[in-house]
């Protein structure tokens, strides 16, 4: 399962998941209102916590939100439309993790990557490794951890042959 060179390759996140949260934050909104009466700390609480997860939820249902783009020269992270680029030689591994409930794929930095330290660290302590991505872009965080795997051997071998 080797890329062909030169080639890109988009993943976009599953729309349903994040329909999913529209559809419950509207509902904790809903429930929000109805008891703003009564309760008007919890209500208003809930008003705003809830619209603004279900705000979130919407931005990322938009074209170009979110995507992490894959090619020869490394991986593009699109979330809520910034961009973060890592390139292959800046990444000594992938692997699967859970952060929370969530199954991501972490990966470590090589040696001497600028960056902060501190961050890294704490990272490492919650997920065993230094970074992650923000989803698995529709796919198990094995699988992608596996295709993102397969693309920085075969940018290392290329830079090997060419060496």
């Amino acid at each position: 399962m080797r890329p062909a060179a030169g080639t890109a390759e988009t993943l976009r996140p599953s729309p349903a998941k994040w329909l999913a949260m529209v559809a419950i934050s509207a509902v904790f909104v809903w429930i929000g209102l109805r008891i703003m009466g009564t309760h008007p700390l919890i209500g208003w609480s809930s008003l705003v916590f809830f619209g603004l997860c279900g705000g979130l939820a919407v931005l990322n249902l938009l074209p170009g939100a979110s995507c992490l783009v894959l090619d020869e020269d490394g991986f593009e992270i699109v979330s809520l439309f910034r961009r973060s680029r890592v390139r292959w030689t800046e990444v000594a591994r992938f692997g699967e993790t859970r952060v929370g409930l969530h199954r991501l794929v972490g990966f470590d930095f090589v040696d001497g990557h600028a960056g902060s330290d501190r961050l890294r660290r704490v990272n490492r302590n919650l997920s065993g490794f230094q970074a992650a991505l923000p989803d698995t872009y529709g796919l198990s965080a094995r699988d992608l951890a596996a295709r993102m795997d397969v693309r920085l051997a075969a940018h290392r071998a290329d830079a090997a042959w060419r060496a």
